[in-house]
């Protein structure tokens, strides 16, 4: 069997929580940015409206948009899309189960009830950009993007797709106190929501970044100092760095762990991201994709690492040269 072929990342955007896209347009968030309506921007990036589309769907289709513009080129039909969500449809879903169940009217709205099936995003993706592929809605909590960003990696590796769309989207809803029953944050944490996707294939022309790697480490039942060396041990067995190292650490991660991974990782930068679009299950997508907002005088390597409540621990490493 052939060596797997490397994946190259081709375009990336990052649409935040104040539909921001732009480097000039990211503000870092002090508090839960207000609920952001869609509608004008959707007709703007998209040309059209889509109508009684949700808020989901909304951010699912403008984020991979803006990715295939910047890409260039119009994709192949064949091009695959793996979405990864961790909450999917909460407002739609809301919105449904008010409608059905007491006091409530008893009957659902038909849009309603069509947007709350999570796998239309992913259809309206594909559809939009004229993709006839393989289409995959992914969840896994706060490991969702990565599991979507996992699948697609082995596909392009191994020669099964000729071309992936890969994003995370996830929605926030209000009040907070109610997100709240969804997502475990605390209270230093602002409640964030994204659209962010990254087009891979396998040829190097043209590209502006590499896939390193898309791993679980086994740190089930470790601590702090512990669990820290082992990433340590992983990183130097792993890699070889021909340049320095952004640490882009996940919302599962304490304070107290990232601190013990700077200690860990002599000389790596911190990248928060999360200043930026809040904590939300899939804003690994926005960490990985925000870094190529501004091309960089020098060849950069990123490193995202995430935990969730069980321990366990997630990693996705990105290269990228200087100049793209």
């Amino acid at each position: 069997m052939a060596e797997p072929s490397v994946v190259y990342i081709h375009a990336s955007a990052a649409l935040g929580p104040n539909r921001d896209y732009l480097p000039a347009q990211r503000v870092r968030l002090s508090a839960d940015p207000a609920p952001s309506d869609l509608r004008e921007l959707t007709r703007r990036v998209l040309g059209q409206s889509l109508r009684q589309a949700s808020h989901f769907v909304e951010l699912a289709a403008i984020g991979a948009r803006l990715c295939l513009e910047r890409a260039g080129q119009a994709p192949p039909p064949a091009t695959a899309v793996y979405l990864g969500t961790g909450l999917a449809e909460v407002r739609a879903g809301e919105a449904l189960f008010k409608q059905v169940l007491p006091p409530g009217p008893g009957l659902a709205s038909p849009f309603d009830f069509i947007n709350a099936t999570n796998n239309m995003a992913a259809f309206y993706v594909a559809r939009l950009a004229g993709l006839v592929s393989r289409n995959l809605t992914l969840t896994l909590e706060q490991f969702s993007f990565e599991a979507a960003l996992y699948l697609a990696w082995q596909d392009l590796r191994h020669g099964a797709v000729p071309a992936a769309l890969v994003g995370g989207v996830d929605e926030n809803s209000f009040p907070r106190a109610n997100h709240l029953r969804f997502l475990s944050l605390r209270d230093d944490q602002v409640m964030g929501e994204g659209s962010a996707w990254l087009y891979l294939n396998g040829d190097p022309d043209g590209a502006i970044g590499e896939v390193l790697c898309v791993e679980t480490l086994k740190t089930d039942g470790l601590g702090g100092t512990a669990w820290a060396q082992a990433l340590r041990q992983f990183v130097g067995a792993q890699f070889t760095p021909t340049a320095p190292v952004s640490l882009l650490p996940g919302y599962g991660l304490a304070p107290e762990e990232t601190e013990a991974l700077t200690r860990a990782l002599p000389g790596v930068m911190l990248a928060p991201y999360l200043d930026y679009c809040g904590c939300y299950p899939t804003a690994a997508a926005f960490g990985v994709a925000m870094q190529f907002d501004v091309p960089p005088a020098a060849p950069q390597l990123w490193l995202h690492v995430n935990r969730d409540r069980r321990g366990q621990t997630r990693l996705i490493g990105v290269r990228r040269p200087a100049g793209c």
